[in-house]
């Protein structure tokens, strides 16, 4: 009697179409059986949004790869979590994996990020999640040197009996001079936000976001945001709970 296989569920922000997926799909085959539920468009930035009191509609999609499931939603990353595994999963996932996301998802960004917002989704469910970013922006970003990787760290987690309410952010350099893997931890930062304004042709005022990521622990040598810079790849646990303990100990007996 053969062993069953294990269950990987894939998500992402950045659509169904994107090429990360696709890669991601591809190498997870090589260790489980996949179904990859991902949103219809992208949803970059949208954090752990979900949808209430509207139907989710739901499309097979090929996804051109042998052995693996498709399934297009018009939805957010954890609209695809929790509907792919309370509907369209069989069994309980193994393993929840999200990305690759065509850029990084570093400091900050973890709270915005609806890459991170499906591995932590996961997390809320009991299964580990991991999100995989890479630091190349382009729709045909090139993911060869990042498979290793990739590989490294799905294996690894298929094989790990820690705890299942973490969830991970890995974050990979781009380019072919990867130097290994740093655990790490989340760099303290923020995005310095500006709206540029103008007016459309009917004379509405409409604001555009741009802005920069100003990194305040840039002298430190833990953080992922150095590490990337270093040209490691770097793999940061993070919790689903948002206790600061120091306040409540602070707090305590003024109320």
């Amino acid at each position: 009697m053969t062993a069953e296989r294990p269950l990987i569920l894939i998500s992402n922000d950045d659509g169904i179409e994107a090429k990360g997926i696709k890669v991601l799909a591809e190498v997870a085959a090589k260790y489980g059986d996949v179904v990859v539920a991902a949103p219809n468009k992208g949803y970059s930035g949208q954090s752990h949004s979900f949808t209430v009191g509207a139907p989710l509609r739901v499309r097979k999609y090929d996804m051109g790869i042998p052995g693996v499931d498709g399934l297009m939603v018009w939805g957010s990353p954890v609209d695809c979590i929790k509907l792919g595994y309370h509907g369209l999963v069989s069994r309980k996932p193994d393993l929840i994996l999200s990305g690759i996301n065509h850029g990084t998802n570093t400091s900050s960004s973890v709270h915005y990020s609806g890459t991170l917002a499906a591995a932590r989704e996961a997390a809320l469910l009991g299964v580990k999640g991991i999100g995989f970013s890479i630091d190349d922006e382009s729709k045909d970003a090139d993911f060869t040197h990042a498979l290793p990787i990739v590989e490294r760290v799905i294996s690894w987690a298929l094989g790990d009996n820690g705890p299942s309410n973490v969830f991970y952010s890995v974050n990979i350099p781009y380019g072919n001079n990867i130097r290994g893997i740093k655990t790490v931890r989340i760099a303290n930062g923020y995005w310095r936000e500006d709206y540029h304004s103008a007016e459309d042709p009917d004379g509405d005022k409409y604001y555009w976001l741009m802005g920069s990521f100003i990194d305040t622990t840039k002298d430190a040598q833990d953080t992922d945001v150095y590490w990337l810079q270093q040209g490691y790849a770097t793999l940061c646990p993070c919790m689903l709970d948002a206790t600061n303990y120091t306040e409540m100990e602070r707090l305590s007996g003024l109320f």
